[in-house]
């Protein structure tokens, strides 16, 4: 009974950690990809050992099994909203920003099942912070960076290059010149951009993606 009744308390914790701490899940997968690992090798040495303890089966099955369930419970967690329409530019720049990376902490979005939500939800971000650059709104070195990292999911060469331009005057602002993510968002977009044109990436940031040129 015992053994029965730890898995199933060790699924509150896991749970509890995967629902509130989106990175949890990435940790439960690679722990249920060594289980399985463990499992064939148990496997293996047990079909010249048959009479090898259950529990060396039992355990990292079990353990699986929790970690399976950690993961589907925290994809239960809703996201917030793509964009705010309160606040000033740069809280909404901000706030794009952040659910932008936030979005591609979760597994959900690389799971085909929920492709389509990344993608309406990385459509309603570029909607938004396009009107502000269409607007002339955009003056701020870090609203520069965080419009340009919007740009840079979009799937359009034109998005692409706007996204170089916002990124490389953000890079060359004294106060940033430090930051290596922005110094490396300069990059990667000039890259992704000379990509989506058919040319060759000048500093290798770039893994295969698909684009549209306009």
């Amino acid at each position: 009974m015992k053994g029965n009744l730890t898995p199933l308390l060790s699924l509150i914790p896991v749970g509890i950690l995967s629902y509130f701490y989106s990175l949890t899940s990435f940790l439960l997968l690679a722990i249920i990809a060594f289980c399985l690992a463990a499992l064939l090798l148990v496997g293996i040495v047990k079909a010249f050992r048959p009479n090898l303890p259950q529990k060396w089966v039992r355990a990292p099955f079990l353990v699986a099994v929790v970690c399976v369930l950690g993961v589907l419970i925290g994809m239960l967690r809703p996201l917030d909203p793509a964009v705010v329409n309160s606040g000033g530019v740069s809280d909404k720049l901000a706030y794009a920003y952040k659910t932008d990376q936030a979005d591609r902490m979760t597994v959900g979005a690389y799971l085909g099942l929920f492709q389509n939500n990344m993608a309406k939800r990385d459509s309603i971000r570029l909607a938004q912070v396009k009107q502000l650059y269409l607007d002339e709104q955009i003056r701020l070195p870090i609203d520069k960076f965080h419009a340009a990292f919007v740009f840079h999911h979009s799937k359009k060469s034109e998005f692409f290059e706007i996204a170089q331009k916002l990124a490389g005057e953000a890079a060359a602002v004294r106060e940033l010149k430090g930051d290596y993510v922005v110094q490396w968002l300069a990059r990667a977009t000039y890259d992704r951009w000379m990509v989506s044109l058919g040319k060759p990436e000048k500093y290798g940031t770039q893994d295969k993606f698909s684009i549209s040129v306009e």
